[in-house]
């Protein structure tokens, strides 16, 4: 991570970085699917219930993009089909929610980054221009 954050980008960080556990819970259930052999129900309902869950949470904070993968995710794991197809797609599904949340978090520090930066030059300007009408 990067140095100092301000405490609004610190904020923002820390909230994204609360959904990491619960991606990773839906990584693990999806994984879990892709091994049963019998009774792959009860991991689907699980499945779909974590996502539905996760996507209101996003949605709650105005993660639109995350929560349309999180419902993307409930509607496969509820469509009838090959489980070898499903797996792949649900596979697919959560990888791109994964690289969603830490593209949001890069997102947060690179533009904190950037204004902090800006604000330095600002001062360094104000500085150089208050020495020179001395």
């Amino acid at each position: 991570m990067a140095g100092k954050l301000s405490p609004s980008a610190a904020l923002q960080v820390a909230e994204l970085e609360s959904f990491s556990p619960k991606v990773f819970r839906l990584n693990t259930l999806v994984e879990q699917y892709a091994v049963a052999k019998v009774n792959s129900e009860q991991t689907t309902s699980s499945l779909k219930r974590a996502a539905d869950q996760l996507k209101l949470q996003l949605m709650g904070v105005g993660l639109e993009a995350m929560s349309q993968i999180c419902g993307t995710i409930v509607l496969t794991a509820g469509r009838p089909g090959h489980p070898g197809a499903k797996t792949r797609a649900l596979r697919e599904l959560i990888g791109n929610l994964r690289f969603q949340l830490e593209l949001s978090i890069r997102v947060v520090i690179r533009e904190d980054e950037e204004k902090r930066a800006r604000a330095e030059k600002e001062e360094q300007e104000e500085e150089d221009s208050a020495e020179s009408d001395v």
